[in-house]
């Protein structure tokens, strides 16, 4: 049986996980499995343009307080880390029920752990023996290596690459391209520029650019 699900977030990222949660629907559909969730629409406490969402043919159910009244579980479609943080502080006090989308073209080795919330895009590869926390995205064709931790709320923007061994901390943000070699260690907060190559480890809260990255 479907299970209901609302999805935080009405912009550009939360309109991308949309087509998350409609591919593995029907990637089930098409293999005679039961469809993995009901949609039941979007909340967002400041949507940027609803008419997107119309668009699409997706409904806006109103403020993020909205979810508290729904029993269905749900999704943090925001890209920023830091506020996804927030929502989820408010919504765990709330008793929500948080999913994990993982998009059938995503690629998930043995031995992985993948913590409420978690949300791989198309293409991501995670290999083996990996823990990523608790609403953290690894967005379209980023790539998450063997023995790799990575924190809560964590960005992995697209076509990202951490090798083996390496560790992000809660809140970390690896910019569009960004490379972390193996073993390395990216602060809590961090902010690593796109296209970057991390060589040493980052300390937490700075913003290192750069090949090879500095800050």
């Amino acid at each position: 049986m479907s299970r209901p699900l609302v999805v935080v977030g009405a912009g550009g990222h939360g309109r991308e996980v949309l087509d998350i949660v409609a591919a593995v629907n029907a990637a089930a559909e098409a293999a005679g499995a039961p469809v993995p969730w009901s949609l039941l629409g979007v909340v967002d406490d400041d949507p940027a343009d609803p008419s997107l969402l119309e668009r699409r043919g997706d409904r806006l159910l109103g403020p993020v307080t909205a979810l508290a009244d729904l029993d269905a579980d749900h999704v943090v479609a925001i890209g920023d880390g830091e506020v996804r943080r927030r929502l989820d502080e408010r919504i765990q006090a709330w008793g929500g029920r948080a999913a994990v989308l993982v998009h059938p073209s995503a690629t998930v080795g043995a031995d992985v752990h993948l913590g409420p919330g978690v949300v791989l895009a198309a293409g991501a590869v995670v290999t083996t023996n990996v823990v990523i926390g608790r609403h953290s995205h690894v967005n379209v064709g980023a790539v998450v290596s063997h023995d790799v931790r990575v924190g809560d709320h964590v960005t992995i923007s697209p076509m990202a690459a951490v090798n083996g061994a390496a560790h992000l901390g809660d809140g970390a943000f690896l910019g569009t391209g960004a490379i972390v070699t193996p073993g390395r260690v990216i602060g809590e907060r961090a902010v690593v520029g796109a296209g970057a190559v991390v060589v040493g480890d980052v300390p937490a809260g700075v913003t290192a650019t750069g090949v090879p990255a500095r800050w």
